[in-house]
């Protein structure tokens, strides 16, 4: 017995697995939206203002970071999803949004010894950098 599949059939799959894979794409990107804006939140920054932030100012430098172009930097830790689970920041701050702010900006004067420089930079410059940083999956 032999068994063909109408053209009809075949068409209406097709469909049935484009409309599915859409609907994945679409929660896909509404979840990364919806973290985007809790980090956004929980900082006080914008975190797609960071990426220019982080180039500027040399922290591809020391770090790997997830979706910063040339980011691929070994002294410092890798600044990807683990972040956001991460018990302390620079090894002595809570992981915290007021204490990563406070440590991107003046790491020295927390820690002296750390490799990481106190950069300076403003600290609405640091919510975006943070606000990057936490968002990240």
């Amino acid at each position: 017995m032999r068994f063909t599949l109408s053209k009809a059939v075949i068409g209406a799959a097709v469909i049935v697995v484009l409309v599915a894979a859409l609907a994945g794409i679409l929660l896909y990107f509404e979840q990364s939206r919806r973290v985007e804006q809790k980090a956004d939140n929980a900082t006080g920054g914008v975190g797609a203002r960071a990426i220019p932030i982080m180039m500027a100012n040399g922290c591809a430098g020391c770090h790997t970071i997830t979706g910063v172009p040339g980011a691929k930097g070994l002294v410092g830790p890798r600044l990807d999803a683990s972040l956001a689970t991460r018990v302390y920041v620079g090894g002595v701050l809570r992981n915290r949004p007021e204490n990563l702010i406070r440590w991107i900006r003046a790491a020295r004067e927390i820690s002296p010894h750390t490799a990481m420089p106190s950069t300076r930079i403003s600290e609405q410059e640091a919510r975006d950098v943070a606000a990057y940083l936490y968002s990240l999956k």
